[in-house]
Protein backbone atom coordinates (compact mmCIF):
# COMPACT_ATOMS: atom_id res chain seq x y z
CA UNK A 1 0.00 0.00 0.00
CA UNK A 2 2.99 2.85 0.90
CA UNK A 3 4.27 1.43 -2.18
CA UNK A 4 1.86 2.41 -4.58
CA UNK A 5 1.12 5.78 -2.55
CA UNK A 6 4.79 6.62 -3.07
CA UNK A 7 5.14 6.27 -7.19
CA UNK A 8 1.21 8.09 -7.01
CA UNK A 9 3.05 10.94 -4.98
CA UNK A 10 6.59 10.56 -7.47
CA UNK A 11 3.97 11.16 -11.00
CA UNK A 12 2.08 13.57 -9.34
CA UNK A 13 5.39 15.70 -8.64
CA UNK A 14 6.79 14.85 -11.67
CA UNK A 15 3.62 15.70 -13.75
CA UNK A 16 3.65 19.08 -11.39
CA UNK A 17 7.07 19.91 -12.59
CA UNK A 18 6.10 19.26 -16.57
CA UNK A 19 2.99 21.12 -16.26
CA UNK A 20 4.73 24.30 -15.20
CA UNK A 21 7.59 23.51 -18.33
CA UNK A 22 4.54 23.38 -20.24
CA UNK A 23 3.12 26.73 -19.23
CA UNK A 24 6.71 28.33 -19.69
CA UNK A 25 7.04 26.98 -23.19
CA UNK A 26 3.02 28.17 -24.14
CA UNK A 27 3.79 31.60 -22.27
CA UNK A 28 7.12 32.02 -24.37
CA UNK A 29 6.07 30.71 -27.50
CA UNK A 30 2.01 32.28 -27.83
CA UNK A 31 1.82 31.92 -31.80
CA UNK A 32 2.99 28.42 -31.96
CA UNK A 33 0.59 25.84 -31.05
CA UNK A 34 2.68 22.51 -31.33
CA UNK A 35 5.64 23.73 -28.75
CA UNK A 36 3.89 22.98 -25.97
CA UNK A 37 3.32 19.28 -26.63
CA UNK A 38 6.64 18.88 -26.80
CA UNK A 39 7.18 17.36 -23.39
CA UNK A 40 4.26 14.84 -24.07
CA UNK A 41 6.31 13.85 -27.23
CA UNK A 42 9.22 13.07 -25.50
CA UNK A 43 7.35 11.10 -22.47
CA UNK A 44 5.35 9.04 -25.11
CA UNK A 45 8.70 8.03 -26.61
CA UNK A 46 10.48 7.32 -23.40
CA UNK A 47 7.04 5.14 -22.63
CA UNK A 48 7.72 3.38 -25.68
CA UNK A 49 10.86 2.93 -25.60
CA UNK A 50 11.09 1.60 -21.85
CA UNK A 51 8.02 -1.11 -22.90
CA UNK A 52 10.32 -2.25 -26.19
CA UNK A 53 13.45 -2.61 -23.71
CA UNK A 54 11.26 -4.54 -21.27
CA UNK A 55 9.83 -7.18 -23.50
CA UNK A 56 12.69 -7.94 -25.93
CA UNK A 57 16.03 -6.42 -24.41
CA UNK A 58 16.16 -7.03 -20.84
CA UNK A 59 17.68 -9.46 -18.85
CA UNK A 60 17.42 -10.60 -14.89
CA UNK A 61 15.38 -7.89 -12.88
CA UNK A 62 15.84 -4.68 -15.75
CA UNK A 63 12.81 -5.55 -17.18
CA UNK A 64 10.76 -4.72 -14.22
CA UNK A 65 12.60 -1.89 -13.60
CA UNK A 66 12.50 -0.52 -17.27
CA UNK A 67 8.12 -1.14 -16.61
CA UNK A 68 8.12 0.64 -13.29
CA UNK A 69 10.02 3.42 -15.16
CA UNK A 70 7.29 2.89 -18.46
CA UNK A 71 4.62 3.62 -15.90
CA UNK A 72 6.00 6.19 -14.46
CA UNK A 73 6.68 8.16 -17.29
CA UNK A 74 2.70 7.12 -18.75
CA UNK A 75 1.60 8.57 -15.47
CA UNK A 76 3.39 11.95 -16.34
CA UNK A 77 2.15 11.99 -20.05
CA UNK A 78 -1.45 11.43 -19.26
CA UNK A 79 -0.84 14.68 -16.60
CA UNK A 80 1.16 16.58 -19.86
CA UNK A 81 -1.42 15.81 -22.41
CA UNK A 82 -4.18 16.91 -19.67
CA UNK A 83 -2.40 20.36 -18.93
CA UNK A 84 -2.05 21.00 -22.83
CA UNK A 85 -5.61 20.17 -23.72
CA UNK A 86 -6.67 22.76 -20.82
CA UNK A 87 -4.40 25.33 -21.94
CA UNK A 88 -5.67 25.03 -25.57
CA UNK A 89 -9.27 25.02 -24.07
CA UNK A 90 -8.55 28.09 -21.89
CA UNK A 91 -6.79 29.43 -24.97
CA UNK A 92 -9.65 29.20 -26.97
CA UNK A 93 -12.24 30.80 -24.91
CA UNK A 94 -10.50 33.70 -24.32
CA UNK A 95 -9.78 34.28 -28.21
CA UNK A 96 -13.66 33.69 -28.99
CA UNK A 97 -14.74 36.62 -26.00
CA UNK A 98 -12.73 38.67 -27.40
CA UNK A 99 -13.83 38.40 -30.99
Amino acid sequence: MAVGIRMITLIAVIGILVSGLQVIIWRLSKEKVFFKYIPTIVLLIVTIVCVIKAVWFSTGMEDLAYFITALLAFGVLIISLVTGIVIDIVTKSKRQNYV
